[in-house]
């Protein structure tokens, strides 16, 4: 994957400064031919001016103005430029005839096209741009005279040489600049892929390390994703892989340790059961001094039984249901399960209130679940909210969820412990009396398990609040 990083910036990096290069490289091509066709235009419009101011005989020109020059000044200045430019010239009257000429192959073609079209007024253009590999020279063409009369052309092989060696020189640096930039770069994009692959990398190696170690303590051999699943850099396709079989790995650890507290729970609900039947029948024969040692070793078979069946609902609440279950009328539960512990709130000085819409409502959770949820809750607001406490139970429904609550107005829990009470065996340091510290436990699973959420908090002005949410029955 690094390298695939590293290849891809260099490419997006490549192709923006050849798109700066190149332009810019073209532009130093187009203003050097520039300089060049003016200096050139200038020379042969010298050459052009002198010999219309001269005629063959050296005799005033048809202007009427007394010559500057004779002809041979024309010629020597023709041969001077020539030698010190090292460029051929020529200079021909109106019927293409030369007057002075030096360097340059009078009959060739090239040649006479260009004093053809100075004869008729045109002038010699030069190409729009240079390259080191252009001609190494081009004609420039000027007619003798001026407005509708030639009098004549200048022709001139206007030597290249030093401006593609301009041009050259420029290109090289211009090719320096971007070499060094790509460098420059390269050296960014080598450390900028490795600090984006490097946690990656080293991610997928703990992933591995850790699901090896995992998957070797495992009592079976957890099912594997097949790997054409998995699409991207190879890297991304090795954690992807790692990762899957890591949660592989962790959930049938999971199942295993839910099957695992089943079983146990299961193995120990007959053997105290057995326990339990013979201190019963121990007790009729205990003497008076052995009574309470026998009451309090009563109580903790009953205590153990109560934590082995606690876990067999939990584990059960646990498991993911594998079929859809039908809803229940969430109102008709409440109201029945507020009915049924009604008499042992009255013993415990207690009462109870639901608010609730006289409709029925329908909730995505088994009514079993929901009965099992209900129990818990308020046999908890029984054992710990005290007498003269009044229980509300209650469900509001809003667009496609609903959310049921049980509050009471004991004195609550503080609000440090609030986060932990639905961990499992813990309990609040306010509470009193017996309890396992998984019924709240149990409740979050089963609500979880629907696919529903709960929150606890403090009751206003005091007392505890569970609120658990659930979807609609659709």
């Amino acid at each position: 994957m690094r390298r695939r990083v590293l290849v891809v910036l260099m490419i997006y990096s490549t192709v923006v400064v050849l798109a700066l290069a190149v332009p810019l490289a073209l532009s130093v091509g187009r203003e050097r031919v520039l300089r060049f066709g003016e200096n050139r235009a200038a020379a042969a419009t010298f050459f052009a001016e002198l010999s219309s101011r001269e005629d063959a005989s050296g005799v005033p020109s048809p202007s009427g103005l007394a010559p500057q020059a004779p002809l041979t000044g024309l010629r020597e200045s023709v041969e001077r430029y020539a030698s010190l430019y090292d460029e051929g010239i020529v200079v021909v009257d109106r019927t293409g005839q030369p007057r002075a000429l030096s360097g340059l192959e009078f009959e060739r073609a090239d040649v006479q096209q260009a004093i053809a079209g100075a004869l008729r007024n045109q002038r010699g253009r030069v190409p729009s741009s240079l390259t080191p590999w252009s001609q190494s020279s081009v004609l420039i063409a000027a007619p003798v005279g001026g407005g509708t009369q030639v009098d004549g052309a200048v022709v001139i092989a206007a030597s290249t040489d030093t401006a593609r060696r301009d041009v050259l020189v420029a290109w090289l640096v211009v090719a320096l600049g971007a070499f060094l930039i790509l460098v420059t770069v390269a050296v960014i994009a080598a450390a900028l892929s490795r600090w984006v692959v490097r946690p990656l990398t080293a991610l997928s190696s703990r992933v591995h390390s850790f699901g090896d170690k995992f998957h070797d303590q495992l009592p079976t051999e957890p099912a594997r994703r097949p790997t054409a699943e998995y699409v991207g850099p190879p890297e991304v396709r090795e954690l992807s892989s790692a990762f899957d079989a890591m949660a592989d790995d962790v959930e049938t650890a999971t199942t295993a340790q839910r099957r695992l507290v089943a079983d146990t729970a299961h193995t120990l609900r007959n053997p105290l059961a057995a326990l339990r039947i013979r201190l019963d029948i121990l007790g009729m024969r205990v003497p008076d001094s052995a009574t309470e040692a026998h009451r309090k070793t009563t109580r903790e078979v009953d205590r153990l039984s109560t934590v082995v069946e606690d876990l067999l609902v939990l584990a059960a609440a646990e498991t993911p249901a594998h079929t859809a279950s039908a809803g229940c009328d969430i109102r008709a539960t409440i109201v029945s399960r507020a009915e049924f512990w009604s008499s042992t709130m009255a013993v415990a000085g207690m009462t109870s209130t639901i608010v609730a819409p006289d409709s029925a409502c329908l909730v995505a959770l088994p009514e079993d679940d929901l009965i099992r949820i209900l129990d818990a809750l308020l046999s908890n607001a029984t054992k710990y909210a005290g007498a003269g406490a009044v229980v509300e139970i209650g469900f509001r429904e809003d667009h496609d969820h609903i959310t049921m609550w049980v509050s009471d107005t004991g004195p609550g829990v503080p609000g440090g412990e609030l986060p932990m009470l639905a961990d499992r065996f813990f309990r609040a340091s306010s509470a009193d009396g017996e309890g396992t510290g998984l019924g709240l436990a149990i409740v979050h699973a089963l609500a979880e398990r629907a696919g529903g959420s709960l929150a606890v908090s403090a009751a206003e002005p005091s007392g505890l609040k569970i609120e658990l949410t659930f979807l609609r029955e659709c």
